[in-house]
């Protein structure tokens, strides 16, 4: 049996937004969903796990059509917050799941995760539907194999590092085994995305300006919660 890939985070686009635009959380979280099926090999052989969690097709995932007054509304918060980021300046804002999902469906910046992604968040926790590609996993098993599935977890940003707790996830229909979100395993898996993050940002500080400029991020309720730094 060959030995899992070492998880990598996708590196920045040339300018931009970088990662938090470029929807690459989702190929997080896939990657997440990869570990866990490796770690998922004492209940199912290797090979059967991929059959069973990964897919050689991608899908569609649709997202309500907002209106032009919400694509409005959306687009000026990302405005404010590239501003403030811009200018080093303090400032809070907030997202609801139907913004976050406009500006998915509307903004350059995001079109990595156009038609591959979909948020919902509740009681502080973000549902993400996603269809991602798994060839940056780095394993000839998973070339042209896909992510389709869902995965709840709560999220936080604070002092330049991330804290995924992840909830549940699923993918083709078939939930993972609960066994595998042990404590254990999600600090692991903080501590091991929050060096490969800092890793790559290092490469392009340019173009992973925001989260530099970035003080703290959250899911509060309905919304994520984003507070930039005053520098």
């Amino acid at each position: 049996m060959e030995a899992p890939p070492i998880m990598q985070t996708p590196g920045p686009a040339p300018g931009g937004m970088g990662c938090f635009a470029k929807g690459c959380l989702s190929l997080i979280i896939a990657g997440f969903v990869l570990v866990a099926v490796f770690v998922g090999g004492t209940f199912f052989v290797v090979n059967r796990a991929l059959s069973v969690f990964t897919s050689t097709q991608p899908v569609q995932i649709e997202v309500r059509q907002a209106t032009p007054a919400e694509r409005q509304v959306a687009k000026a918060k990302l405005d404010t917050l590239r501003s403030a980021a811009r200018n080093h300046q303090e400032a809070t804002i907030e997202f609801n799941a139907d913004e976050i999902n406009a500006l998915i469906a509307n903004e350059p910046e995001f079109r990595g995760a156009r038609g591959h992604m979909r948020v919902a968040i509740s009681n502080s926790i973000a549902s993400l539907d996603v269809s991602a590609p798994l060839d940056s996993m780095h394993w000839k098993r998973l070339k042209g194999r896909w992510f389709n599935g869902n995965i709840e977890f709560g999220f936080s940003y604070v002092d330049d590092n991330f804290n995924f707790d992840i909830r549940s996830a699923e993918a083709n229909g078939y939930q993972f085994p609960r066994a595998i979100l042990t404590s254990d395993f999600m600090q692991s898996f903080n501590r091991s995305f929050n060096e490969s993050f800092h890793r790559e940002s290092a490469k392009h500080p340019d173009a992973n300006n925001l989260w530099r400029h970035i003080k703290m991020a959250s899911l509060q309720g309905d919304k994520l919660v984003v507070t930039t730094r005053a520098m």
